[in-house]
């Protein structure tokens, strides 16, 4: 049995479904045709990938993206900002 990366489960099934092909419409926002591994399920849809919070700043950030901080990360420099 092959190993995939991405684990998303069909709806139906339950079995993971692969990421066919996606178009990226923002550098934060794809849009995902998905498909059903298990080929007596057959089910095929769409799925939205969003990128929504930052774990760890870039070190090479992208000038037109501001992504929130998430709230651990917020956290964490609000404490060391304390210190």
């Amino acid at each position: 049995m092959t190993a995939y990366k991405h684990r998303i489960p069909c709806p139906h099934c339950g079995e993971n479904m692969g990421i066919r092909k996606s178009q990226g419409l923002t550098p934060v926002y794809r849009v995902a045709t998905v498909e059903c591994r298990n080929d007596e399920c057959g089910f095929r849809g769409t799925a939205d990938i969003e990128v929504t919070n930052t774990l760890t700043p870039s070190d090479i950030p992208n000038p037109t993206v501001n992504l929130p901080f998430s709230p651990r990360l917020m956290q964490a420099l609000m404490a060391q900002k304390a210190s």
